[in-house]
């Protein structure tokens, strides 16, 4: 047990640099999938009814979300470059690979929360004056997000999960991190034990901060 302690400890300073990696993954995928999920499902909502529109997003949303994340990584990563003669980091791949998968669930998590809100709502804001953009950002996403935040914080936590594929290509995430340390070490049981209270205290540590933030909006909507 001891012996275990010591070989974490002694490798703190990859799992930190590891940890970095891993949240700039993250944070980047998620920021990009969450960004194309707001347009695309604005877009392809049933109000404003851009039918061509719809059925090319309906076409993008079936292949990201079919292709699983590991295969549109090695797609990017290995046949991408030499298709289009140019470089990519594994970083950058992954990072870009998981942005597209996780898109195609946020688009119909964005979709489906515009389209649970009562048409009375448009109506009324145009009859107020409201151009469609100061519609969509002051009336109907504020109530947009209200609706679909648990299921959209549900998908960030699975984009969390999912930078563990980063270590397949190489890149020193966490996962790669603890692979690297094993082989050294040829002590998995603890390194495993440490690669999973890890990811468990960041998906702690974005709940805890969901939480906190729906308590300080309770707080100002009851004042």
């Amino acid at each position: 047990m001891e012996h275990a302690m010591n070989s974490v400890l002694n490798y703190s300073s990859l799992f930190a640099q590891g940890i970095g990696i891993t949240l700039a993954a993250w944070s980047i995928s998620g920021a990009v999938s969450l960004c194309i999920g707001i347009i695309l499902g604005i877009i392809s909502s049933d109000y404003l009814g851009f039918k061509k529109a719809q059925k090319s997003i309906q076409c993008y949303t079936f292949i990201t979300k079919g292709i699983p994340a590991y295969v549109q990584i090695l797609i990017i990563y290995f046949a991408l470059p030499s298709l289009l003669k140019i470089n990519l980091s594994g970083f950058v791949a992954a990072t870009v690979a998981l942005a597209l998968c996780s898109s195609g669930y946020m688009t119909e998590i964005i979709r489906s929360g515009i389209n649970a809100i009562p048409k009375g709502q448009w109506h009324a804001s145009f009859v107020l004056g409201y151009p469609l953009t100061v519609s969509i950002r002051r009336i109907i996403a504020p109530q947009m997000f209200r609706l679909t935040m648990p299921t959209i914080i549900g998908e960030f936590e699975q984009l969390l999960k999912s930078t563990a594929l980063l270590a397949t290509i190489g890149v020193t995430e966490v996962t790669r991190v603890g692979m690297n340390i094993i082989s050294r070490e040829l002590n998995p049981l603890s390194i495993y034990f440490t690669i999973a209270i890890i990811y468990l205290a960041l998906s702690g540590l974005l709940n805890m901060i969901v939480s906190l933030y729906h308590q300080q909006r309770r707080f100002y909507d009851y004042r």
